[in-house]
């Protein structure tokens, strides 16, 4: 969440001149998607990522990245970090990120780092609190020796005119386990979208209605015989949860020299303020600190185009929804980065694509009115299909790219409810063949339904911003991340699978704090506060050379006081589990005071089947 274009419509309903409505007919249900809450309501505690890694048994080389870096009001501005990689071969990188909030209230901020432009991590911090993640980040082992620029940029702004005066402490470290080197890993990087919104030297660009388009011209060195393009995404703005927009559906449309080379279903990422706050504490919900899924197009056949290439990234249906809205502040953060395969000793001679066959068909909106409010629908799906013949100095390729998938969004929604669902479902399969032999199967899909009730009432005029409210909110959220990734170079075979699921649901009223014009808000008083959430994954990793593990994880948070917004885990149980050797196992349960755990989870369930779904009344002045 940015503070600075947390532009909620269904707040701007509120203010002087600004229109709220998403459809022509009916107000959506006003809802703050975006509460921070003051200081002194959250003790500190960390939170922290379900992905988790089993390192090789070896005793790691340690790199110091960055210790206590401070962020104060340092927007996009990184800052670069010259560190030196030690030689030596690493079977496995594992790169430890940790934040800590202080200072003061501070809303939830993107973090993000770069290598040399590159981004290798896309995540968020907790707000208020701190967190702790892991990545992988053996993929760039090519990039990451002798002397680097990390560049860490965690965008957070300060505004003690309205008590947002929190800072962040980033501590972060690498650890190189040596062993033999994965063989099927790119040796080239190219980043995209450099100096896109800001001219800081790394990739990031923020699209939106009316820039809706960005091009990156690239040169290839020559003998490149593999190349995939890794795209990380989140929306901002009013799309932050654009699934509760009309239309509902966006994908990332990426085009190379003018055809349409992939299409790429973004994650409904919640920061750890988004929908209610309180389902995030401690528990924060999927990709939220740290992004495990960015998607990978091949784009192998295209080679065949020639080694210089423009690479264009659109975002769809941003000029529909500033035509319903009359907004253009539905913005997407996209960062990105060819990955190439590169033997200069086998020089490309020619390439000729012989197939390509593109279709990416969208209904638009659909709009039904109904007793219970109006229902809106929109579905999709797109095929791609690529084959070349790529000629080298010492022989013949033959690439081959498929890429196939569906979308479909749903809602209900009126003054004081709203029911949205989207599931995007996607299938990627390439194959090369001949020379060079390589094989990679993607495929998952993004479930998301979200329920939503809530009722506001102004205390002071909402013509003077800062502006008081009376809220209240209740609600559930189920969402998914299921993931397969099997990747294979000349035998050697990688594979990963993911299979997330999250659950939440209660509600919170008090006094809220609107403090800028677009919809940035502070809890300031807190009169009820209820929630369970839960999170499952199963986690395989396989590779060779490296410990292959299966991990499970199940927590289980809540909250039940308006006193103390801390909440607690009532249970955590995590284990790593080797696929070849004997089982290794952490199990670690937490409950609070005498309570056995089940007590605990049968006392939040009765009091959040208590929990009233707001009554449908006539709009308060001035709605």
């Amino acid at each position: 969440m940015k503070s600075w274009i947390l532009l909620i419509v269904l707040v701007l309903g509120l203010l002087p001149g600004v229109g709220a409505f998403s459809s022509p007919t009916m107000p959506h249900n006003f809802t703050l998607y975006n509460i921070t809450a003051m200081q002194g309501l959250d003790p500190k505690y960390y939170s922290f990522e379900a992905v988790g890694y089993l390192p090789p048994n070896e005793t790691p080389v340690t790199v110091t990245v960055a210790k206590n870096l401070i962020f104060n009001d340092t927007a996009w501005k990184p800052y670069y970090l010259n560190v030196h990689i030690p030689n030596g071969s690493y079977s496995f990188i594992l790169m430890n990120v940790s934040v800590k909030e202080e200072n003061g209230t501070q809303f939830d901020r993107p973090f993000y780092i770069f290598v040399n432009g590159i981004p290798v991590f896309w995540g968020s911090t907790q707000e208020i609190q701190n967190s702790s993640a892991s990545v992988d980040l053996t993929m760039f082992e090519n990039l990451l020796h002798g002397n680097v620029t990390f560049e860490p940029v965690l965008v957070n702004f300060y505004d003690a005119k309205v008590n947002i005066t929190g800072i962040y402490l980033v501590n972060i470290t690498l650890s190189l386990y040596p062993g033999q080197a994965p063989s099927n890993l790119p040796n080239e990087f190219i980043p995209l979208f450099v100096n896109g919104t800001f001219n800081y030297n790394y990739s990031y660009v923020i699209l939106n209605p009316n820039q809706d388009t960005i091009t990156s011209s690239v040169k290839l060195p020559n003998g490149t015989y593999r190349m995939s393009a890794f795209l990380y995404e989140e929306g901002g703005g009013l799309d932050e949860f654009w699934y509760s927009n009309e239309p509902a559906t966006r994908d990332i449309l990426l085009y190379y020299d003018g055809l349409l080379g992939g299409v790429v279903p973004p994650y409904e990422t919640i920061y750890t303020g988004g929908i209610d706050l309180f389902w995030w504490k401690p528990l924060s919900s999927i990709n939220t600190l740290a992004f495990h899924t960015p998607y990978q197009v091949d784009l192998t056949p295209l080679l065949a185009l020639g080694s210089n290439a423009n690479v264009t990234v659109t975002v769809s249906n941003l000029g529909t929804a500033k035509e319903l809205t009359g907004s253009s502040s539905f913005d997407w953060d996209l960062s990105g980065f060819l990955a190439l395969w590169v033997n200069q000793s086998n020089p490309l001679i020619s390439g000729q694509v012989v197939k390509a066959y593109t279709r990416f068909i969208d209904s638009s909106p659909i709009f039904v009115g109904g007793f219970s409010g109006v229902h809106y629908q929109e579905g999709g799906s797109y095929t791609l299909t690529y084959s070349s013949i790529l000629r080298f100095l010492h022989g013949t390729e033959m690439a081959t790219v498929s890429q196939t998938g569906r979308f479909y969004a749903s809602q209900t929604f009126n003054n004081i409810y709203q029911f949205a669902y989207l599931d995007e479902t996607f299938k990627e399969i390439a194959n090369e063949t001949g020379f060079y032999s390589s094989s990679m199967y993607l495929a998952g899909n993004y479930p998301v339904t979200l329920q939503i009730s809530a009722f506001a009432t102004p205390i002071t005029s909402p013509n003077v911003i800062p502006f008081n409210l009376s809220y209240a909110q209740n609600g559930s959220i189920q969402l998914g991340a299921n993931y397969l990734y099997s990747f294979s170079l000349n035998g050697y075979v990688t594979r990963q699978s993911l299979q997330e699921n999250l659950t939440a649901q209660g509600g919170f009223s008090g006094i809220i704090e609107v403090i800028n014009s677009y919809g940035g808000a502070v809890l300031v008083k807190l009169t009820s506060n209820n929630a369970l959430t839960q999170k499952y994954l199963t986690f395989i990793y396989q590779e060779p050379g490296v410990t292959e593990f299966r991990e499970n994880f199940f927590a289980m948070a809540g909250q039940n006081s308006s006193v103390n917004a801390t909440g607690y885990y009532l249970k955590i149980q995590r284990s790593f589990t080797p696929l070849t050797d004997p089982a290794y196992q952490e199990v670690v349960s937490f409950t609070e005071d005498h309570l056995t755990v089940d007590h605990l989870v049968a006392y939040h369930r009765s009091i959040l089947a208590e929990l009233p779904r707001f009554a449908l009344l006539p709009h308060p002045s001035p709605f």
